[in-house]
C-alpha cells in the first residue's frame, strides 16, 4: 500500500465518514507492507498483509490471470493515465494487467480484490466483501476507475462516487450508464464514460480505434 493512499482510505461501516489512522509494521521506500489501519470513530482495525489492506478476509488465493502488451496499453489509453498525478482504480480480473500497466504509465494503481500480484513499485491493493456498494475511499479521489464484471451493477454506482469530476469510467456494456456521466465512447466489450462532463456529444466512437491510436508511453504532460 503506497503511503500517500492511506490518506484515502475510509472505514467503510455504516457510520459518519472517517479517515483511519495507519501503525506501520514493515516498509519497503514509500510503500507499507505489513501494518494495520485503525478507524477513530467506531475503532474498527484492518491489517494490511503483503501491501494489501484488508477491509474483509482476504479472498481464496487465485492465480494471476493471462496479460497482454495490447490489452494493458488499451487500458492505460482509454483510463487517460498520463503524468503522474493521483491514482486509478482497477477492479476484479482486469487486476492482471497492473503489471504492464504500470510499465506504461506512473500513475499509482490500486488494486480491488486483486490477482496473485506482488504490490509495491506503483501498485497497492484493498480486499473488500463480494457484495459491497461502497468503496473504503473518500469521495472525488481517484482519477479513473475500471470495472470488468457484468453482475456488479450496485458497485459500480460506488466506484462512480469516488472518481473526480472529469475523470474516467470503463465498464462492461452490460452495465447501464448511471446518471451524471457522459458516455465517450463503446465497442463489444466497455463502454467508456466521464463524470459530470460537457454535454454528451452527437457521436459515439469505437473504443478499438483509440487504443489503436495510442501506440507509445504516455508520458508526463509537464
Amino acid at each position: 500500500m503506497f503511503s500517500e493512499l492511506v490518506d484515502v482510505l475510509r472505514c467503510p461501516r455504516p457510520h459518519e465518514e472517517s479517515w483511519l489512522v495507519l501503525a506501520a509494521h514493515r516498509l519497503d521506500g514509500r510503500d507499507i507492507m505489513a501494518g494495520v489501519l485503525g478507524c477513530p470513530v467506531c475503532h474498527a482495525e484492518y491489517p494490511i498483509a503483503d501491501g494489501v489492506a484488508r477491509f474483509v478476509n482476504a479472498p481464496d488465493e487465485t492465480s494471476a490471470g493471462a496479460s497482454s502488451e495490447d490489452e494493458a496499453l488499451r487500458l492505460v489509453a482509454l483510463l487517460g493515465l498520463t503524468g503522474a498525478r493521483g491514482y486509478a482504480v482497477v477492479v476484479g480480473d482486469l487486476t492482471n494487467h497492473a503489471v504492464r500497466m504500470r510499465e506504461l504509465t506512473d500513475v499509482q494503481l490500486l488494486l480491488v480484490n486483486p490477482a496473485a500480484v506482488a504490490m509495491g513499485r506503483g501498485l497497492s491493493g484493498l480486499t473488500i466483501g463480494p457484495r459491497w456498494t461502497k468503496l473504503p475511499l473518500a469521495p472525488a479521489s481517484a482519477r479513473a476507475i475500471a470495472f470488468d464484471d457484468a453482475t456488479m451493477e450496485e458497485q459500480l454506482a460506488a466506484g462512480v462516487e469516488a472518481v473526480v469530476a472529469g475523470g474516467r469510467i470503463l465498464a462492461p456494456v452490460a452495465l447501464s450508464l448511471p446518471d451524471g456521466l457522459t458516455e465517450l465512447a463503446r465497442d463489444d466489450r466497455h463502454w467508456l464514460a466521464e463524470r459530470e462532463q460537457a454535454p454528451r456529444s452527437s457521436g459515439i466512437i469505437s473504443l478499438q480505434r483509440g487504443a489503436r491510436d495510442a501506440g507509445r508511453r504516455p508520458r508526463d504532460e509537464h
